[in-house]
């Protein structure tokens, strides 16, 4: 993630952090997780992005990213 800043990236470690714990066991059924906050577009890409690649790292099929911004950014992530 070279492209992006280190506080991005030292940010976005911090955001896996908190919603690692919130990630349902690899049970073969289909979770979602929802991710919200009031960030900048390449900071919330840069964050949203390194959760997605985390969560595939650690066994994780993301099956969908739904994406909406209305007051603030608010993600959706679908995953087994």
């Amino acid at each position: 993630m070279g492209v992006f800043s280190t506080n991005y990236e030292k940010e976005a470690e911090e955001l896996w952090e908190k919603v690692k714990k919130d990630l349902r066991p690899k049970d073969g059924l289909k979770h979602i997780l929802y991710i919200y906050g009031p960030y900048t577009a390449t900071e919330y890409n840069t964050k949203i992005n390194f959760v997605v690649e985390k969560m595939q790292k650690d066994g994780y099929s993301i099956i969908d990213v739904k994406f909406v911004y209305e007051d603030a950014n608010r993600t959706l992530i679908m995953y087994e």
